[in-house]
């Protein structure tokens, strides 16, 4: 077991990881303890069973990496109180949810709803990245996103996403971009940049993926205040150094996400994030075109709620046209 994991540590997530084995029931048994009871079977003519599973939890959702190396039928049937995106990083996988099948592969996910039964066969060497989303987090978010609750029927997505364009590439690039961060170790897992990112990523799949509630966010709402939008931007300003999301800024500023976003969309024509890291971009600009004796670029870029250094200098650099570095050069 100990050499098995050990030879994982090229793959992803390998810093978190909780089995490899070659036996099916233990596997099966393990992957459950993070997901749910399953039945799992090898397929016909299978190559060599290697199956790991590597999770890092993040509050109300986890990312996985999970393969098996053989051919094998999972059925889980109805998944009860989480959502399952899959997003195999080679190979295919026939899915079945709700009466549709589909092949998944590099270029289409999966997104299973928990309303419904699933069933798959995953072809031999088919890893995957898998996000579990739990049912009450997609609730609330929905919530907070149009200001009513989702109603009698389950919030249902569709289950094939094309990933090559559109929101299905924006999924599939954050997904992808938080593996990364958290494989080499550059982002722990208690900061909150993963607590915006798992903000970011339901409200995608919320707002821009169809889902049989789609047509509750189809009409714009009526024009917002100019109070409430005032509201949202003395937030910003106050509370710049902070993990903030989206949800917290239409919370002070008395409005659902959607009436937040087209607000900004109306008036200043970007998003609130989007309006957010202008103004501590700006603010970062101002520290250190006047710094002190111990200004540092990562001190300040840190203070300003800038977690990811490198996304930071690009940001930064498009902005101003100079690196944070030359900027602090030039007052020394």
């Amino acid at each position: 077991m100990e050499h098995a994991v050990a030879a994982s540590a090229s793959l992803p997530l390998s810093r978190y990881a909780v089995i490899a084995t070659p036996d099916l029931d233990e596997a099966r048994d393990e992957v459950a303890r993070i997901f749910c009871p399953h039945r799992l079977h090898l397929g016909h003519g299978s190559s060599r069973f290697d199956a790991r599973h590597h999770v890092a939890p993040l509050g109300d959702i986890s990312l996985n990496y999970v393969q098996y190396g053989a051919e094998v039928e999972i059925d889980p049937g109805c998944l009860g109180d989480f959502y399952l995106l899959q997003i195999p990083l080679r190979g295919n996988a026939r899915i079945e949810w709700a009466g549709r099948s589909f092949t998944s592969d590099a270029h289409r996910a999966s997104l299973a709803s928990p309303s419904q039964p699933l069933r798959m066969r995953w072809g031999d060497d088919t890893p995957h990245l898998i996000v579990k989303i739990g049912k009450a987090v997609v609730q609330r978010h929905w919530e907070s996103l149009c200001g009513e609750a989702a109603g009698a029927r389950p919030l249902e997505f569709e289950p094939e996403i094309a990933l090559d364009e559109g929101a299905g590439a924006s999924v599939k690039h954050l997904v992808e971009f938080l593996a990364q961060e958290l494989s080499c170790g550059r982002t722990p897992l208690t900061t909150p940049f993963l607590a915006q990112a798992e903000s970011g990523l339901i409200h995608t799949l919320l707002g821009q993926l169809p889902h049989n509630q789609s047509a509750r966010l189809g009409a714009e709402r009526g024009d917002v205040s100019p109070r409430a939008l005032r509201r949202a931007r003395e937030y910003i300003e106050a509370h710049l150094p902070d993990a903030l999301t989206v949800d917290e800024i239409a919370s002070a500023s008395g409005l659902c996400v959607r009436s937040l976003q087209v607000a900004f969309r109306q008036h200043a024509g970007q998003t609130p994030m989007a309006y957010l890291r202008e103004r501590r971009l700006l603010a970062v600009h101002e520290r250190l075109s006047e710094p002190g004796a111990d200004t540092t670029v990562t001190s300040v870029a840190l203070q300003f709620g800038f977690a990811h250094l490198g996304r930071f200098a690009q940001d930064y650099a498009r902005r101003f046209g100079e690196s944070p570095h030359r900027t602090l050069q030039r007052q020394r």
